[in-house]
C-alpha cells in the first residue's frame, strides 16, 4: 500500500467517503485524521494504517481509495510521506476553515466515560453531545452536563450547530478554546451569558465553514 498515494486520495474524494459512511464508522475516521495532526513519522504511520483498514472494510472495491491501498510498493525503496502537508490537507477537508484542534487540551478536559453517562440516566449514543475516541475507550466532555449529570439543553442545541456528530474534535475545541466575539472561553460562560449568545456565535461558526 502507498500511504502517500492513499492519503492523497482520500483528500481528494473525502465529501463521497463522508457520504459512504455510517456515523459510528465516520466518528472513528474523525478521529484517527485528528491523530494524524502533530504525531511523528512512525505514529503517522501506524494512524494510516488503522485508516487503510478503517476504509478497506466499508468502501466498493471499485472505490478510488480502495484502488490506492491496492497498489504495490516497491520493496527496495521506502516512500517518503510529507506527513505535515497530508495532514494538514485531511484537516482542512474536516473541517474547512475551523481551525485545527489543540488535542492535548481536549484531551485533558474534564470528562465523563460511558458508564458514568448511563448511571445518571444519560443515552450515550445521543447525537447531540461531544463524544471524543480514544484508545482508553470514548470521553463526553464535563462542561455539557448540569450538577446533577443531566444534558444541558442549551449545550446540546449548539452542538447540533456545530456538527457534533460529525466533527466531535472541531465542536469541542469551539467550546474549550478562546473566542473572541464571545471575550471567553465558551464552556466557561455558561450561565454567565445569554443562551442565545451562544447559539448564534455557534450558528455563525458553522456558516464559515
Amino acid at each position: 500500500m502507498s500511504q502517500q498515494k492513499m492519503l492523497d486520495v482520500l483528500t481528494a474524494e473525502w465529501d463521497d467517503v463522508a457520504d459512504r459512511l455510517d456515523p459510528e464508522t465516520f466518528t472513528r475516521l474523525v478521529s484517527l485524521v485528528a491523530e494524524l495532526q502533530d504525531a511523528d513519522a512512525d505514529t503517522s504511520a501506524m494512524v494510516t494504517e488503522d485508516i487503510a483498514m478503517l476504509l478497506g472494510d466499508v468502501l466498493p472495491v471499485e472505490h478510488p481509495v480502495r484502488r490506492a491501498l491496492a497498489e504495490p510498493v516497491s520493496r527496495f525503496r521506502r516512500p517518503e510521506v510529507d506527513w505535515e502537508q497530508l495532514s494538514t490537507g485531511l484537516r482542512d477537508r474536516l473541517t474547512g476553515s475551523a481551525p485545527i484542534p489543540r488535542l492535548d487540551r481536549l484531551r485533558g478536559a474534564e470528562s465523563l466515560d460511558a458508564q458514568q453517562l448511563s448511571a445518571a440516566g444519560v443515552d450515550p449514543a445521543d447525537p447531540d453531545l461531544i463524544r471524543l475516541p480514544g484508545e482508553g475507550g470514548d470521553r463526553w466532555p464535563a462542561f455539557q452536563f448540569d450538577a446533577d449529570g443531566a444534558p444541558r439543553e442549551l449545550v446540546r442545541t449548539v452542538n447540533r450547530h456545530l456538527q457534533a456528530a460529525s466533527d466531535p474534535w472541531g465542536a469541542a475545541d469551539w467550546w474549550l478554546g478562546p473566542n473572541d466575539g464571545l471575550g471567553g472561553i465558551p464552556a466557561q460562560l455558561i450561565g454567565q451569558v445569554d443562551d442565545a449568545a451562544l447559539i448564534e456565535a455557534a450558528r455563525d461558526e458553522s456558516a464559515e465553514v
